[in-house]
């Protein structure tokens, strides 16, 4: 594919001209978060497929909850560790294009499942493909991106992931009463493949600029993690939001289909707009927000992110408690919105407090106590649970 007409990134040897490079780190901005959005689709779009995989396999909750929680979890944790530190020291534009090419094959491939085995097989191949985007991608930022413009940055990538769930929930609401969940799958897999084309050959690796600017502290990992104790209160803060967040966000699909009995489309849309739109309006105001008060305190972030987690509680509890769908959908908007606000100002801490050369491996280990804590346990606690009160009922 040609990129004519795309300015070329600053590499060692050029100056490139303020307006020429602006444009070009905000088209790699935007492709990044194509890619974080086709991300959360192949993630995400399995929600939409689980009453008529339980239904075709045979399947419990219990089971459910196992490949779309731990153990999905557990291989995209344990392959994020050592591909972020590949990230911090090799190429990432090579790592995200090589992830992306991966778990679209794998997205694919679930749809040849001939049983549970082999779909849980495909999934946890899709979250070992995952696993190499997400902290490659913040390393990248940081790079394209001086601090004080990264809260914004790093706000506008998230809000392409989590317009991902809108695409990955009410596209998957279509695929799944058009053409099914297998046929589903596979083009969404054959869509990723074009899109990570695309990809690999129209974004360049930047110039690691800050790590030039300014030496590691040290070559051990935990030289390069910078205060501990903060990163681990981090780490402790980020686990257990996830946990109350993806405990419950899997089963939101099932929920409104056995609570109010809505189709799967009005699922999709309804979910899509909650989750997807709202955390994407919040996570871009957070940013820009970040930008205006963080330039000038390194501790604002992280007090915001800490009062908007207490805020955003009531309004998640009371979409449960709604008596309509249309109330408890209006309830989650409010809560996703005040969540995704957060999520600039958050990473954004995260790149402060390590050295550069750390950034995609610190990511990646908050993330992996993220994915085992709050995706790996989350959804398997809440099916086992859901099984057992069935079974006392």
């Amino acid at each position: 594919m040609s990129t004519t007409g795309l300015p070329a990134p600053a590499t060692a040897g050029e100056r490139p001209e303020p307006g020429e490079r602006d444009r070009y780190r905000a088209y790699v901005l935007f492709a990044l978060a194509v890619v974080g959005f086709m991300c959360a689709v192949d993630k995400v779009v399995i929600t939409m497929f689980v009453e008529p995989i339980k239904k075709e396999f045979g399947l419990s909750d219990t089971q459910i909850g196992l490949m779309t929680g731990i153990a999905f979890a557990v291989m995209h944790g344990v392959a994020s560790v050592p591909l972020a530190r590949w990230a911090d020291r090799g190429n990432r534009k090579w790592i995200i294009g090589g992830s992306f090419t991966v778990w679209t094959l794998m997205t694919a491939a679930s749809g040849a499942a001939a049983n549970f085995w082999h779909l849980l097989a495909a999934r946890i191949g899709v979250g070992i493909g995952e696993a190499g985007c997400v902290p490659a991608t913040h390393s990248m930022i940081g790079d394209y991106y001086p601090r004080h413009l990264r809260p914004r940055a790093l706000g506008a990538h998230s809000a392409g992931t989590f317009l991902g769930m809108l695409g990955g929930m009410l596209g998957g609401g279509i695929l799944v009463q058009t053409v099914g969940w297998r046929a589903g799958f596979f083009w969404l897999g054959l869509a990723g493949l074009v899109l990570a084309a695309i990809f690999h050959f129209t974004v360049r690796e930047p110039v690691r600029v800050d790590a030039i600017a300014q030496p590691t502290a040290g070559t051990r990992l935990l030289d390069q993690l910078g205060d501990l104790r903060a990163y681990a209160l981090l780490m402790v803060a980020f686990s257990t939001t996830s946990l109350a967040g993806s405990s419950v966000t899997v089963w939101l699909p099932s929920y409104y289909e056995r609570a109010f009995a809505l189709p799967p489309i009005h699922i999709g849309l309804g979910l899509g707009l909650c989750i997807g739109v709202a955390t994407a309006i919040g996570s871009t105001i957070g940013g820009a927000v970040a930008v205006r008060h963080a330039r000038h305190s390194r501790s604002w972030s992280s007090g915001y992110a800490a009062w908007a987690t207490v805020l955003v509680m009531p309004f998640y509890l009371g979409s449960f408690h709604a008596p309509s769908a249309l109330l408890s959908f209006v309830l989650l908007f409010a809560a996703y919105a005040v969540a995704g606000s957060i999520l600039g100002p958050v990473f954004s801490t995260l790149q402060d407090l390590v050295s550069p050369g750390a950034r995609a491996t610190a990511l990646a280990m908050v993330a992996l106590a993220g994915v085992l804590v709050g995706q790996g346990l989350g959804p398997l606690l809440v099916g086992a649970i859901s099984d057992a009160l069935r079974v006392k009922g």
